[in-house]
């Protein structure tokens, strides 16, 4: 039991990151960098859309057990990193190389905007 509640709360908080970082970024995303000039209203629209979307599909993730969804081997990688990084994965996925939550060398030229659904 002890082992579901770790994986459901890590789980949970790395979702809640994702949910707070399309908050954070609720006016933009780079998706329609190239469909409309960034800043625009049309930008603007299509990526109110896009976040709301897929702030609602965070906070679904977040509120359902991992276990529906997520294979065991994915559940066990749940166990390898603190909440803090599963937070950080969520909120600044740009900081990350990829699910292996290897450390990215950061240039400052980065779109923190990005997240690993973006086209």
């Amino acid at each position: 039991m002890k082992n579901f509640f770790i994986a459901y709360s890590r789980h949970f908080i790395l979702n809640l990151g994702q949910a707070l970082q399309g908050i954070r970024f609720f006016y933009s995303h780079p998706d329609f960098d190239k469909v409309a000039l960034r800043g625009s209203i049309k930008h603007f629209r299509y990526s109110v859309t896009k976040r709301l979307k897929l702030i609602l599909n965070d906070l679904f993730f977040a509120i359902i057990p991992p276990h529906w969804h997520h294979s065991e081997y994915e559940l066990i990688s749940l166990h390898r990193f603190t909440f803090k990084t599963w937070f950080e994965a969520g909120y600044s996925p740009w900081k990350f190389v990829d699910e292996s939550l290897e450390r990215r060398t950061l240039s400052g030229e980065e779109d923190r905007r990005w997240d690993p659904r973006c086209k």
